[in-house]
């Protein structure tokens, strides 16, 4: 037997005996490695993820692989020993999707260059984080030199390397140790069924029992919080609910949640995302579509919620009486560090009776597993912002002594080897974005177009800044890129106004796309982030820069936020988002006189296109956002006295909507521009404004409305009353 089938074996009985994953690292020049490999095939049960070893032209594998782009395609299924071949790339979300995976008592090898040699491996995986024109040499080489460093140092990793060998050196297999809890004193009580798995039914079913109390499971991955959803579904089919929707940001999320509930109802048709049996369902939406459905006798279960935003949250909650939420804090998918900051404020708020557990007890492996623990380092998902005390008395003292927080951006090439810095940089990006994820963590280090600006008090990290530099675009593809038939990587700013707003003129213009503005929780509302900005917009302009700009999914507050630093709309995406529901907006602030120019002809056209596409592609958009977007728009600025006499007829004399309906459209828009924020507030909190704005502004039906109000004749008597209101605003002012 060849010594890494030896070592695989022992490897394994010891995964095995503890129910634990091991971890081996085979690390050596190409061709060794393919002898290994074909050592390898001789193992029963083993996948193997990314591409064939070759060795001498032959393929060195037999066994059955799967390219690491497709790992998605087995969330929610376990599988037996693992090799991942990291020549083929190490992509850090599949690494965590292919060790969550992965059930106690398995292996997962790493397959990867000599460990002195790796940082410097042209991986392919690097083609993926650079933008056109850098070449995939060009890209940083920190991450995977911080992720060798991580793998020396570990204390139960084995590491099998090709010169050991060929010097004689002996492996010596480290140890786990065991502790008490974890020789299997909390044995299932049923199959597959833990403590944590039956407190978490009982708290669903208790909470739904008496009425809109809200019930939240949080875990990290492999405690079961799917299969726990898929039980409760299946007995809350059996009492009175005849529907029980399933929701996640996709269905991939949920096919444990399926699985297990049909395990536990076999009479049930089963078909993808579909369970019935007679009148009773359990049936998947996306989250948009769970904002459609009525929600009165129903029942709604939310999976991976983390990777929804909060605002879809906030409004499933509204919509569901009956609602139970369940997260992964430390996932590959994206992390729920933010869920638990900012939703918990929001059940809070409107649900205060809603109760929170957490499942502790692992359930496809033992606790304390030696793999979980490696990979919470490798990947950062255990990354945690400066605890909020700390950083708060940190700041109150530094504003006692007048003391102004330090602004710095940083060298990368220091970041790997300051871990407290890389922690709470990475933890607080955590918190900030409900997506962010291990591969952001090597855009982070290695993409090298990227810019990072540090924010610290007391030398806590207190706000980041990330901006990638994008154009000019290459000459000879303009207009390949504004026909649409070429998208270079990268350059999102300058080709999205290139092709989907047709201004070549932004082509030759040096950009920096601001990815990310995180500022600590507890310090928001200090105008920290606008200090930020200002720094990087300093620095922009010092570098020659023509514009900076963003691209986000458009809220109230967010586009609120950007225009109160002085950036302007100039593009708001014709399609919606499948999970967040919201459309894509464009800012941007001109640096130059060439992007000045730019910048008033695309707001220009993006102010003419608006009143007919809230009739068209925009008519669902949120009230408060179509306020938003139009207060900072041109318009009639004075109404006639034709005008005021057409508005006096409507409000006193009954004249008809339709026949002052432009005159009213012209009214809007000037009071839009007049009013002041706070009594916009106090506007929108009315019902009566935001249906006149809706009819008005979106044209949606008499018919649609009236579902919502009381009646044609009682809707007119609403609409002149908050007529009148809008009139004597605009009279004031």
């Amino acid at each position: 037997m060849a010594v890494i089938e030896s070592l695989f074996t022992r490897l394994q009985n010891d995964a095995e005996q503890h129910n634990h994953r091991r971890f081996l690292v085979v690390s050596g020049s190409k061709a060794w490695c393919g002898i290994q490999a074909q050592h390898l095939n001789n193992l029963p049960d083993l996948l193997w993820i990314g591409e064939s070893l070759s060795l001498q032209g032959k393929a060195s594998q037999t066994s059955p692989y799967i390219n690491a782009s497709d790992l998605h395609l087995l969330l929610g299924q376990t599988v037996s020993s693992v090799v991942f071949n990291a020549w083929d790339g190490f992509n850090p979300n599949s690494f965590g999707q292919i060790a969550g995976a992965l059930a106690g008592g398995s292996l997962l090898v790493l397959v990867c260059p000599d460990l002195d040699e790796w940082p410097e491996y042209d991986d392919p995986e690097h083609k993926s984080i650079v933008a056109y024109p850098y070449q995939s040499s060009d890209a940083g080489r920190r991450f995977i030199s911080r992720v060798v460093m991580l793998l020396e140092d570990d204390a139960y990793t084995v590491i099998y390397r090709e010169k050991n060998t060929l010097a004689g050196v002996e492996i010596e297999l480290p140890e786990v140790l065991i502790s008490d809890e974890m020789r299997g004193d909390d044995e299932p009580i049923l199959p597959n069924k833990t403590v944590d798995q039956q407190h978490a039914v009982e708290l669903i079913l208790s909470q739904f029992r008496r009425g809109r109390r809200p019930a939240v499971l949080t875990a990290d991955r492999g405690r079961g919080k799917s299969a726990a959803l898929g039980i409760a579904a299946a007995q809350l089919s059996g009492l009175d609910y005849k529907q029980v929707l399933i929701t996640a940001p996709d269905y991939a999320a949920v096919d444990e949640v399926f699985s297990r509930a049909h395990q536990l109802l076999p009479d049930y048709q089963y078909s993808k995302g579909l369970m019935q049996n007679g009148d009773h369902q359990i049936r998947f939406l996306e989250p948009e579509l769970a904002l459609r459905e009525l929600g009165e006798g129903q029942v709604l279960l939310v999976d991976e919620a983390a990777a929804i935003p909060v605002p879809i949250l906030s409004k499933l909650l509204q919509r569901f009486p009956r609602i139970a939420f369940a997260s992964t804090i430390h996932g590959y998918e994206g992390t729920g560090q933010g869920f638990s900051v900012r939703f918990k404020k929001v059940l809070d708020r409107d649900a205060p009776n809603w109760k929170n557990l957490h499942l502790q007890q692992p359930i496809r492996w033992s606790a304390q597993d030696p793999l979980e623990s490696l990979t919470f380092q490798l990947l950062l998902l255990n990354a945690q912002a400066v605890d909020k005390h700390v950083l708060l008395d940190a700041y109150s003292a530094e504003q006692t002594r007048n003391i102004q927080p330090v602004i710095e951006k940083i060298d990368r090439d220091l970041l790997i080897e300051d871990y407290d810095t890389l922690g709470q940089l990475f933890g607080l990006l955590v918190l900030a974005h409900y997506r962010t994820s291990p591969g952001d963590l090597r855009v982070l280090l290695d993409s090298p177009n990227l810019h990072i600006w540090l924010l610290k008090i007391d030398n806590n990290v207190a706000g980041a800044v990330l901006v990638a530099e994008e154009g000019p675009l290459p000459v000879e593809l303009v207009d390949d890129i504004w026909s649409g038939k070429r998208r270079p990587r990268g350059h999102l700013l300058p080709q999205t106004l290139v092709c989907q707003e047709g201004a070549k003129a932004a082509a030759h213009l040096r950009a920096g796309r601001i990815m990310r503005v995180a500022i600590h929780p507890v310090l928001q509302r200090e105008q920290l982030g606008s200090t930020l900005l200002s720094a990087v917009q300093r620095y922009a302009k010092a570098e020659g820069w023509d514009y900076l700009g963003a691209s986000f999914a458009a809220s109230t507050d967010l586009m609120g936020y950007w225009q109160s630093n002085g950036f302007e709309t100039v593009r708001l995406g014709t399609a919606k988002d499948s999970v967040s529901g919201s459309h894509a907006a464009v800012v941007i602030v001109a640096l130059s006189a060439e992007a000045k120019a730019l910048q008033e002809h695309l707001r220009q056209r993006f102010l003419e296109q608006i009143n007919y596409r809230l009739s068209d592609d925009l008519i669902d958009l949120d009230i408060p956002l179509v306020c938003r977007l139009l207060q900072h728009g041109e318009g009639p600025f004075e109404l006639t006295t034709h005008d005021w006499s057409d508005l006096d007829a409507f409000c006193y004399h009954n004249r008809s909507y339709e026949s002052c309906a432009y005159i009213l459209h012209k009214l809007l828009l000037l009071f839009l521009k007049k009013v002041s924020e706070n009594r916009l507030q106090i506007f929108l909190q009315n019902n009566d404004f935001r249906l006149l704005m809706e009819r008005n502004m979106q044209q949606r039906s008499w018919a649609l409305l009236e579902k919502r109000g009381q009646g044609r004749k009682q809707l007119m008597r609403q609409f002149r009353e908050v007529v009148l209101r809008i009139m004597a605003v605009v009279k004031e002012n």
